[in-house]
């Protein structure tokens, strides 16, 4: 296909969301130009000045005025009251993180009453507004207002189920995105930075079998995967050696623990304030957080504007300024950091095969200290690198993963050709009762009239964790619904599907760790009563018995369900899953 070619309505803009804790980016490529890829670098700072403030990312704040006015990312004044302004709000998302929990409640307020669903549609919203401003503005109007846009957003990898599909409708209903008619892919933050990465690195250092593990260090999460080469050509082919892992130890645990020092060492003197705390966190992690180094002696000091405050030489303020020691940095650095440690270490050893690099990416993988400690921490023969651009790999990856979705034959850069399941997945379904193997459930046996003989019902696990997935290769499940015609005809037939997210091996029974994912239903009313199988059982008494398929495929942060009948086709729920 010559790309060069293509018509406007012919081409498709692919545009990456990389939605952060703390700042979020936007890349897009043409299909027509896909080797181009465009980060945006210049964002708002008001209403009428678009392009005010040059940054690879943007803040993701939000503010809402008292005159009704959305005000986002470097819009919001300098000026404005700290507990005006919502941050760190995409944690919400995910229930089952409470330690960030009272964190991100402190500005209730500031929401006005708003859920956590309105706050990023709003702020994908703003996103969604500026990239159309930059698109008319970098490939004219005509060409930004009739060409198809394609958007594939960023999630963490450790997110549940029910947060990847919140990010996802949030998307799917923020201006700007809405109006496509191309679905809203989503694709974990770590395979995105993979795709990246390991497209950057020299091919003459690439061998078959080498494995590397991408530690994704961002604002708020930190998530790793490990991969091992298995082609090299004609496209660069991995697959992931081990499952992912991830915790939330990301740079905004700088932040919180910067906040508790100085609040331990100025809060009681006069004059401290949200103004104050906030004029020193820009401080904090706009210099000292990218700066701090290893080398740095813990004597040397920095100097934290705390304008407002009067001289107090015991606690080192001196002229609106506050003297902090690199040691005290250190001791905020150090356990966050040291947890961004043991993950890898983890990494590494659950991988099952030598590791010749680490790619450290994201923010907070941009962090010097961090690579620092990392190569002391880990064996020596491992290197420890840092991609060129590590804030925009996450991004960028996304919109190579786009482009490769548009045109895999010619746009695929690097391909995933396998994942490890991170849980297992079933459903509930009953067995003929075996005395051996389901022996310590005996008691929960029933006898069934339909086949004359004791069943049971036990976990039928799709896939199990650490099992390899291969991208768009279904896997195929049968079952029979069995119903009494005396009941009624069946309208619909319905399956719950289940995971398992502990590291144990796939229980037989459901428990408290095995939760719903989602029910897939067919509405089989159109079906005539003279096309639904029944059969006489055992028991002399008439059965429906339908006898379905499920199937699943596995994407990289999301799993597609279909309930196939009698050939037909009923889709598809679709189940987001960490």
């Amino acid at each position: 296909m010559d790309f060069e070619q293509l018509s406007i309505r012919d081409r498709k803009i692919i545009v990456g969301i990389d939605f952060g804790t703390t700042y979020s980016g936007v890349s897009w490529a043409e299909t027509r130009r896909p080797d181009r890829r465009n980060a945006i670098t210049s964002w708002p700072v008001s209403p009428t000045i678009r392009e005010g403030e040059t940054s690879d990312k943007v803040p993701t704040k939000l503010r809402y005025t008292s005159d009704g006015r959305v005000e986002w990312g470097f819009s919001i004044p300098l000026t404005a009251p700290p507990n005006e302004t919502i941050e760190w709000f995409k944690l919400d998302l995910d229930s089952t993180l409470q330690s960030m929990g009272d964190k991100v409640q402190e500005n209730a307020a500031a929401r006005g009453g708003r859920d956590v669903d309105t706050l990023v549609t709003d702020y994908i919203s703003a996103l969604g507004d500026h990239l159309k401003y930059i698109l008319r503005q970098k490939i004219g109007e005509d060409a930004a207002n009739n060409m198809p846009l394609e958007f594939v957003v960023t999630v963490p990898a450790i997110w549940s189920d029910l947060a990847k599909d919140k990010t996802k409708k949030a998307c799917q209903a923020a201006r700007g995105l809405q109006a496509t008619k191309s679905p809203i892919h989503l694709i974990s933050e770590p395979e995105a930075a993979a795709i990246y990465a390991l497209h950057g690195l020299d091919p003459h250092g690439l061998a078959i079998g080498d494995s590397f593990v991408i530690c994704d260090a961002g604002g708020g999460t930190v998530d790793l995967i490990s991969y091992t080469v298995l082609k090299l050509k004609p496209v660069l082919e991995v697959q992931e050696a081990a499952p992912g892992t991830g915790a939330l130890c990301g740079s905004t645990y700088l932040n919180l623990r910067f906040q508790k020092y100085l609040t331990n060492r100025l809060g009681k003197l006069s004059g401290f304030d949200d103004e104050v705390m906030a004029e020193a966190m820009e401080k904090f992690e706009k210099t000292i957080k990218r700066q701090y180094t290893m080398s740095v002696s813990s004597d040397e000091t920095y100097l934290i504007p705390v304008g407002g405050l009067e001289n107090n030489k015991e606690k080192g303020v001196h002229r609106g300024r506050y003297t902090m020691k690199a040691s005290d940095v250190r001791t905020i650095f150090e356990p966050v950091v040291a947890e961004v440690i043991r993950l890898v270490e983890d990494q590494i050893k659950t991988s099952k095969v030598p590791i010749k690099a680490v790619l450290l990416v994201g923010g907070f993988g941009s962090s010097n200290y961090l690579k620092e400690r990392l190569r002391n921490a880990i064996a020596r023969n491992i290197q420890v690198l840092q991609p060129p651009d590590a804030w925009l790999v996450v991004v960028h990856g996304a919109v190579m993963k786009g482009l490769a979705n548009s045109a895999p034959e010619q746009l695929t850069m690097v391909k995933v050709q396998n994942r490890k399941a991170r849980k297992h997945y079933g459903t509930r379904w009953t067995l003929p009762y075996n005395e051996r193997e389901h022996y310590d459930i005996r008691s929960r046996r029933y006898w069934d009239g339909c086949d004359g003989s004791y069943r049971v019902t036990v976990m039928g696990w799709f896939i199990k964790r650490g099992e390899p997935v291969a991208e768009n290769e279904p896997f195929l499940s049968d079952f029979n619904w069995v119903r009494l015609v005396d009941q009624g005809r069946p309208k619909k037939v319905s399956m719950s599907i289940y995971c398992d997210r502990t590291l144990r091996e796939a229980p037989l029974e459901m428990d408290d760790n095995v939760e719903r994912l989602c029910t897939i239903e067919a509405d089989i009313s159109y079906i005539p009563e003279n096309l639904l199988n029944r059969e006489r059982g055992a028991d002399g008494r008439m059965y429906y018995q339908l006898r379905c398929k499920i199937e699943s495929v596995y994407l990289s942060a999301s799993t597609q369900y279909t309930m196939i009948y009698n050939n037909q086709r009923y889709d598809s729920v679709t189940v987001e899953y960490a």
